[in-house]
């Protein structure tokens, strides 16, 4: 196990070099995007299950991200065993079967981890997720998933693949964020190191997906490093101690509505843009719900001050 913790860093830090400087020459192309990272991918799986079952708490939670990294390793396997030296790569696969498969394991992964750390529900702070997580998808959708629809030629199979990726890391990113809201802005350790490798993994694999359906992929680009550095970090974080539970005294004041504010002044300032350019019906519907929701928890949702 400890040769894992020294090789696969190294490993994803030879390859970043490689990328970024092209060590090595076109040689080594094919081995750094075929074997290294089909490598690190099951290394970091392996690592995240030993860290599960080292760990009784939260155990099941790490036990089914270990599987969704193993999944995805399966999906790239396969992809590079059919397809790495073929001419004509088709834009869907058996291997999206696995790779998909990552997104409803990490999900689930996810609130078993947050019913450990919130165990109580209280309303105010599960608004504040759902407003942090809209707060995501609305840039997410002007950047990665209304380009998508705007300018692929894929076929439907293609596109409805595709945009699952691409809807499936949304989902993840406004989680990881909202999430932080929902802790109180204190995820401990653990957290952070898992909401950045899956941001990591989330944005690297959004853009390489939108770039797919626009025709405008070229192979590098450094994704495939992003991705191994992603489930690395994520191992990383299988092994960090569990935060205990989330223990926050009643907010205030300032304090308890500069959420909320932040989010309709966003929702706001991309209204007004909508006057001057051009905005997807998308943006419009993303920020008329910011602004709902945020305008019931200053109102209602917050706990009042005792009298």
């Amino acid at each position: 196990m400890l040769a894992l913790w020294w090789a696969l860093p190294l490993l994803v830090l030879a390859w970043a070099l490689h990328e970024a400087f092209d060590l090595g020459g076109a040689g080594a192309h094919t081995f750094f995007r075929a074997w290294v990272n089909g490598a690190v991918l099951w290394g970091a799986a392996a690592l995240c299950a030993a860290g599960a079952l080292n760990e009784e708490r939260g155990r099941l939670a790490w036990l089914l991200i270990a599987v969704a990294i193993a999944c995805w390793a399966l999906g790239d396997t396969i992809w590079t065993v059919r397809f790495e030296d073929a001419q004509d790569v088709p834009v869907t696969s058996i291997s999206d079967v696995f790779s998909l498969a990552w997104y409803p394991l990490v999900i689930v992964a996810l609130a078993l981890l947050v019913r450990d750390r919130v165990p109580r529900f209280e309303l105010h702070r599960w608004i504040d997720g759902v407003i942090v997580t809209l707060f995501v998808a609305t840039p997410w959708v002007a950047l990665f998933l209304q380009p998508t629809f705007d300018h692929t030629t894929a076929s439907s199979l293609g596109k409805a693949v595709e945009v699952a990726y691409v809807l499936g890391d949304a989902i993840l990113v406004g989680a990881v964020v909202g999430v932080g809201a929902l802790m109180a802005w204190r995820p401990g350790r653990m957290w952070l190191l898992l909401g950045i490798g899956l941001g990591v993994l989330a944005i690297s694999d959004a853009a390489y997906s939108t770039q797919v359906l626009q025709h405008a992929y070229h192979a590098g680009g450094g994704f495939d490093v992003a991705w191994a550095a992603g489930t690395l970090l994520i191992a990383v974080a299988a092994w960090q101690p569990h935060p205990g539970h989330v223990h926050q005294p009643p907010a205030f004041g300032w304090r308890a509505i500069a959420l909320p504010v932040a989010a309709q002044l966003l929702a706001i300032a991309i209204q007004l843009y909508g006057y001057f350019d051009e905005l997807p019906n998308s943006e419009r519907v993303l920020t008329i719900v910011v602004l709902l929701i945020a305008t019931v928890q200053i109102t209602i949702a917050r706990p009042r001050a005792p009298g």
